[in-house]
C-alpha cells in the first residue's frame, strides 16, 4: 500500500481535477432524477400474478380508482343528499376522470309495477325531500348488498364518491384538481382521500419530504458529531465534503440510468451521509495520528497503514447492500442494493485518493493538529475508561452480554410481520384516516379479483363466476363481492323469476340488452365479452388471512377452471403475501450470504480464517440484540426493517476489521497482547467512537421520517450501531 500512498500524492492534482470533472458530470444528470412512489409497478416483471394484477387494474380501472369518503350526522337527509350530488358532478367535471360512482347515480334494478325498472337509485333530478321518502329511500339502500357497506355505511353517517382516473392521464394532477374542486364546496362533515392514486401521491410526498429535509439534517447533525471529535475543520470539512461528491455521483448516476427515486432510494443520501463519512474519518485520524511522529511522512505512513482496512471495511458493507439482490420480492429493494453499494464505492474511492490528495495538497500545520488533539480531553478519557473496564471487568462483560442474549433470544421469538402498504403512514396522515374509515364504515379498500375467460354471456361461464362469488362471501374476511353475473341474476329476478342466471344463452343475451352501456359494466366485463372479473373486498391485512385466501383460492381456481371457463386469481392480498414471502426469504438468504461473503473477504485479506472468524463474533451478537430488540419492543420486520440486519453485517464489521487490524499492527511492533490492546484502543479506538457517534445520529434521523418503515429502520440502526 506504501506505492498506492505515493501514487496518490504524486498525482494529486491530477485527482483533483478527475473528481471536479465527474463531480460536474454526474451532477448535470441530477436533474432528470424523478420521483415513483407507484410501489405496485415495482412488482417482479415474471410474476403473472403480479402481471394480471396490471393488467386488471388498467383495463377495468380498480388501480386507478379514487375513493372521497364523506362523514357526516345523516346521509339520507336532503341537504346531504344534494351535497353528494354536487360533489359527484364536481368530480365528473375534472380533466382525466372516466366515470364517477356515488348514491346520487349509481345503478338500480328492481321490479315495479310496470316490470323491470333499470333507473338510478336516486333520481339526481328530483331528490327527495319528505322525511317519508327519505326513509323508505334509507331502507330500500341498507337492504340491499350493493349499497349496504359500498356506497353508504349501514349507521347512514358516511357515503362514498367513486372516481375511476382514465388511462394515460397523470394520476397526481387528476387528485389534486379533485381536491382542490371539492375543498371549494361548503361541507359541515368531514372529507376523505382514499385509493391507489391518493395513496401513491402521498408517498411521493413523503419522498420529497424526506430527500429535501432528512439528508440536510443528517448532514449538520454528523458535521457536528466530527467537530465534537476532531476539533478542527478538517476533520469535519473532508469526510463530509467527499460524503457530498459520493452522493452527487450516486444520485447523479441513477438519474443517467433513466432510475427514479423510490421510497427505498431516497435514503441512499442518509446512507451515505451516515456510513460513507466512517472511510474518509479513519483515513483523517490515521493521517493526524501519524503527525504526531513524523509530520513529512505522515500522509504516506497512514495511507499505508489505513487504506487495506478501510477497503475491507467498505467491501463487507457493498456485499451487504448488494446482498438485498438475492430474494427480494420488490424490484425498488433491488435497485436500492444496487445503488447503495456503488455509492459506498464511491465513497472508499474518495475516502483513499481524494481526502489524501487534498491534505497533500494543502499543507497540515502538524503542532496545531496535536494542539487541537491535546485539548479534545473528552475522546481521551473516554477511550481510558473503555480500555480500563475491558482489562479490570472482564468476566462481568461476558455474563452482561450473555445476560443480553439470552433475552434477546427469547425477544427474536415474538418478532411480527407487516405488509400493509396503510402501515407505511402516520397516524394523522390522510391515506391512515381514509382508511379507517374504510375498514369500519364499509367492506375495506383490499381489492381481490377472480379474472375469469370465456363466452362470458353463456350460462355455464355466469353460473361458474356465481359459485366463485358464492366462495369468496364464505369467508368472513370478504363481506361483499360484485360481478356481471350477479347483475344478470338480479334483473332475471326482477323479470318475475328466481335469482339465478338463466338456463338459455337467448336470455342472457335479451337481460344484457337492458344493462349494456351503463358505466358499471366498464368495471366487470371487457368490450369482447370473452373475459370478466369478480370483484371481491377484503377487510382485513392479517398474515393468518392472506396465508388462507393464498391457499385456498389457488385450490379454487385449479378444481375448478374449465375449457370453457379459465379462472385466475390476484389482488392486493395475494402481492401482499408475496411481499411477506419475499420479506422472510430475502432477510434469511441476505443473512447468509452476507455472512458467508464477510467471513471469506476478511479471511482472504488478513490471510486467516481464524481472523475472519473473529471479526464476524461481534457482528452475530449484534444481530442477535437487533432482532431479539425488535421482538421485545413489538418493532415489525417490514419492506425498511428486513433491509437491517445485511446493513447491520456490512456496516457493524467496520469497528472490528479497524480494531483487528490495528490491534494486529500494534503487536507485530510490541509482541504484548495487553499493550496491543490499548494502543488499539487508544488510537483506532478514537476514529471508532467518532464514528459509532456519527453514524448512529445519522440512521437515527430517519426518525424524523414521514415514512413508519424509514423511522423504525433507522431506530433500530442506531439502537445496532452502538451496540456494534
Amino acid at each position: 500500500m506504501e506505492k498506492f500512498a505515493m501514487f496518490v500524492q504524486k498525482l494529486r492534482y491530477a485527482i483533483l481535477t478527475v473528481v471536479l470533472v465527474l463531480t460536474l458530470f454526474f451532477g448535470y444528470f441530477i436533474k432528470d432524477l424523478k420521483v415513483n412512489a407507484d410501489v405496485l409497478g415495482y412488482l417482479p416483471k415474471d410474476d403473472v400474478a403480479a402481471n394480471l394484477f396490471n393488467d386488471i387494474g388498467k383495463d377495468y380501472g380498480g388501480n386507478e380508482t379514487v375513493i372521497i369518503g364523506l362523514e357526516c350526522k345523516d346521509v339520507f337527509t336532503a341537504p346531504m343528499l344534494n351535497k353528494v350530488k354536487e360533489m359527484t358532478d364536481s368530480v365528473r367535471a375534472v380533466k382525466g376522470i372516466g366515470y364517477v360512482t356515488s348514491l346520487t347515480n349509481i345503478i338500480d334494478i328492481k321490479t315495479t309495477e310496470y316490470g323491470l325498472e333499470i333507473g338510478r337509485l336516486v333520481d339526481e333530478y328530483e331528490i327527495p325531500e319528505e322525511k317519508e321518502a327519505l326513509e323508505a329511500l334509507r331502507a330500500y339502500a341498507l337492504s340491499k348488498d350493493m349499497y349496504r357497506d359500498n356506497l353508504v355505511s349501514e349507521d347512514s353517517k358516511a357515503t362514498l364518491i367513486v372516481a375511476k382516473i382514465l388511462n394515460g392521464s397523470e394520476r397526481e394532477e387528476v387528485v389534486k384538481a379533485i381536491r382542490e374542486k371539492l375543498s371549494s364546496v361548503p361541507f359541515e362533515g368531514k372529507v376523505y382521500y382514499g385509493g391507489m392514486p391518493v395513496t401513491l401521491g402521498e408517498l411521493s410526498k413523503v419522498i420529497v419530504h424526506d430527500v429535501m429535509m432528512v439528508a440536510p439534517i443528517a448532514f449538520l447533525l454528523i458535521s457536528l458529531c466530527l467537530f465534537l471529535g476532531f476539533r478542527n475543520a478538517r476533520g469535519v470539512i473532508l469526510p463530509m465534503l467527499s460524503v457530498l461528491i459520493a452522493i452527487v455521483w450516486t444520485m447523479g448516476l441513477i438519474g443517467l440510468l433513466g432510475y427514479s427515486i423510490t421510497l427505498m432510494t431516497n435514503v441512499i443520501p442518509v446512507v451515505l451521509i451516515a456510513v460513507g463519512s466512517a472511510y474518509a474519518i479513519h483515513v483523517v485520524n490515521r493521517i493526524n495520528e501519524e503527525i504526531k511522529t513524523d509530520p513529512d511522512k505522515a500522509i504516506i505512513r497512514a495511507m499505508t497503514y489505513v487504506t487495506i482496512p478501510v477497503i475491507l471495511a467498505s467491501l463487507t458493507t457493498i456485499f451487504g447492500f448488494l446482498s438485498f439482490i438475492a430474494g427480494s420480492y420488490l424490484t425498488m429493494i433491488q435497485e436500492f442494493g444496487i445503488f447503495a453499494a456503488i455509492g459506498i464505492f464511491f465513497s472508499l474511492l474518495l475516502a483513499v485518493s481524494f481526502v489524501p490528495a487534498v491534505i497533500s495538497v494543502f499543507r497540515i500545520d502538524s503542532k496545531k493538529v496535536q494542539e487541537k488533539q491535546k485539548g479534545n480531553k473528552l475522546l481521551d478519557r473516554f477511550t481510558s475508561l473503555i480500555e480500563n473496564f475491558v482489562f479490570k471487568s472482564q468476566r462481568s462483560i461476558l455474563l452482561a452480554w450473555a445476560l443480553i442474549i439470552a433475552l434477546c433470544v427469547y425477544g427474536i421469538t415474538q418478532i411480527e410481520r407487516r405488509v400493509d402498504l396503510v402501515d407505511y403512514f402516520k397516524k394523522d396522515n390522510i391515506v391512515q384516516q381514509s382508511e379507517g374509515l374504510l375498514r369500519s364504515k364499509f367492506n375495506g379498500s383490499m381489492p381481490l379479483y377472480m379474472h375469469v375467460k370465456g363466452d362470458i354471456q353463456s350460462p355455464e361461464v355466469l353460473n361458474a363466476m356465481k359459485a366463485a362469488q358464492d366462495f369468496m362471501e364464505s369467508y368472513e374476511f370478504i363481506p361483499y363481492s360484485q360481478s356481471v353475473a350477479d347483475l344478470v341474476a338480479q334483473m332475471n329476478e326482477a323479470m318475475g323469476e328466481e335469482k339465478a342466471i338463466p338456463d338459455s344463452k337467448e336470455k342472457v343475451q335479451q337481460l344484457w340488452l337492458m344493462i349494456e352501456g351503463q358505466e358499471i359494466m366498464e368495471q366487470l366485463v371487457n368490450y369482447d365479452l370473452d373475459e370478466a372479473v369478480i370483484m371481491g373486498q377484503v377487510n382485513s391485512s392479517d398474515l393468518e388471512v392472506l396465508n388462507e385466501i393464498e391457499a385456498s383460492f389457488s385450490k379454487y381456481v385449479k378444481e375448478n377452471s374449465t375449457d370453457n371457463c379459465r379462472m385466475e386469481f390476484t389482488g392486493i392480498p395475494l402481492m401482499l403475501k408475496r411481499l411477506d414471502n419475499s420479506i422472510v426469504k430475502s432477510q434469511f438468504y441476505s443473512l447468509i450470504l452476507a455472512i458467508i461473503l464477510v467471513v471469506l473477504l476478511v479471511s482472504a485479506l488478513q490471510k486467516s480464517i481464524v481472523k475472519g472468524l473473529l471479526a464476524i463474533i461481534p457482528v452475530l451478537v449484534t444481530l442477535v440484540a437487533l432482532f431479539g430488540f425488535m421482538g421485545l419492543t413489538g418493532v415489525p420486520l417490514d419492506i425498511a426493517t428486513v433491509l437491517s440486519g445485511s446493513v447491520t453485517i456490512g456496516i457493524g464489521i467496520d469497528y472490528a476489521i479497524h480494531f483487528i487490524s490495528c490491534f494486529g499492527d500494534e503487536y507485530q511492533r510490541s509482541q504484548d497482547i495487553r499493550e496491543s490492546i490499548r494502543s488499539a484502543i487508544k488510537i483506532s479506538g478514537r476514529a471508532i467512537l467518532i464514528n459509532v457517534v456519527s453514524v448512529t445520529a445519522g440512521f437515527a434521523v430517519l426518525m424524523f421520517s414521514d415514512l413508519v418503515p424509514l423511522q423504525r429502520f433507522g431506530s433500530l440502526l442506531a439502537v445496532t450501531m452502538l451496540m456494534s
